[in-house]
Formats: structure tokens, sequence, C-alpha cells
């Protein structure tokens, strides 16, 4: 791994690597000053192999250089925590959806690099590094001064994410204060709006899961 981009001038995208865990884990405490140890549970990451079939297996890692070294920039994705504590997904399903499903946990610049598109290219690489290991969906929590940004990425923003799963009823996840960001990256997988639900419903993320025309939400499960 570690293949590095250039797509901004004199900066360089590339995998993180042992060596930058003092660097990274100094731009993840500006994500939220209130509580600067909020992602401390990254640190151990930082340490692991790289590897295939993202950075460091199914974790994403990546940072945004100058060319005199300096890192600007860090974006971290993964599989999402939820799918292994929701109530409607059993540890096989969870397994599936794992290659399927991912999530940017963090995105951060340095102050006063803001407004350079560093936090953008860094979401746009991810998209690209996402869709290329074979997930169908990308997701985020998106603070509400944030959803036309992400808008603005390709994301729809949502109250909360549903996710069709065949004859079974749809897998449904909220984050309290945040709203959800979703992105679609391959063929197979849409948002599909469904009366009765207020937002949209993830089709396709697995086989025989899409959503058949007319489909509805009764309150209870999906028809037909």
């Amino acid at each position: 791994m570690g293949t590095t981009r250039k797509r901004l001038p004199g900066i360089t995208l590339r995998d993180v690597t042992p060596a930058d865990t003092g660097a990274v884990m100094r731009l993840l405490a500006h994500v939220n000053p209130d509580d600067p140890d909020a992602f401390e549970d990254v640190r151990p990451n930082l340490s692991l192999p790289q590897e295939g079939p993202l950075s460091h297996f199914r974790s994403l890692m990546i940072v945004a250089e100058s060319g005199e070294g300096v890192i600007l920039g860090v974006l971290i994705g993964g599989v999402p925590l939820w799918l292994f504590n929701h109530v409607g997904v059993e540890p096989v399903l969870a397994h599936h959806l794992a290659e399927r499903v991912a999530t940017i946990t963090a995105v951060a610049v340095l102050p006063r690099q803001r407004g350079r598109g560093i936090g953008a290219e860094l979401v746009r690489h991810s998209v690209r590094r996402f869709t290329r290991a074979g997930y169908g969906l990308l997701t985020l929590n998106c603070l509400p001064e944030l959803e036309s940004y992400y808008r603005g990425l390709g994301f729809s923003i949502m109250d909360d994410l549903n996710v069709s799963l065949g004859p079974l009823n749809p897998v449904q996840q909220q984050w309290g204060d945040t709203r959800v960001a979703a992105r679609a990256l391959d063929r197979y997988t849409s948002l599909v709006d469904v009366p009765g639900l207020s937002s949209p419903v993830v089709s396709g993320i697995l086989p025989n899961t899409s959503l058949p025309r007319g489909t509805y939400f009764d309150g209870e499960r999906l028809w037909p």
C-alpha cells in the first residue's frame, strides 16, 4: 500500500505510517476541542501494518503532506461500529455488511491550512479507495453546519440510515444530535425514497436486497 497521489499543488496524499502517530493525534485533537482525547482509541491502529483491501486491512488512514514533509490533514475511516451492536444485525450478517458499508470517522486539517480544499480532497480520495475495495456505501456523521459541504461532495443528508436487507425489516441507525451523510459507491447500491419513511432506504447493498418497484413502509415493515 502506501500509494501517493498529488492532486493539490505541493500536497501529497498517502497512507499513514507509524511515524505519523504524533502528528495525526495532534490533528485529531482539533476535531473535538472540548474532548481532545476523543480519538485516543485510534492511536493503536496507527501502528498496524499496511495491507489491503484499504490502507490497513478494513481501516483507511490517510494523510495530506506538504512538500516539506509537514502533515496538514488526516482522514480516518473503516467499518461502522454500529454493525456489531445493532439488534437487527447477526454476526454473520455484520461480517458481510462490513465488507460493503464503510464510514468516515474523522477528517481533520490544521486550522491555518483550512480553506485550501485539503479536507475535500481527502474525502474524494477516500471515495476512490473505498470504491476500488468493493464497498457499496460510504457514510459519516454530519453536523448541521457541514451539510452543504458534504452535499457538494456527492453525499445525501438524512435523519437516519435505513438499510434494506431483503425479506427482513430494514435496519435503521440514528445519531443523536447529528444527521447521516451517505453516498452510494457502485451500480448495485442506491438510495431509494420509500413512502412512509422520512429518509431514503439503502437498496442493493447485499445480493437480493434491492427494493422492488412500489415498495412502501406501513409503520412496521417494508412491502411488498
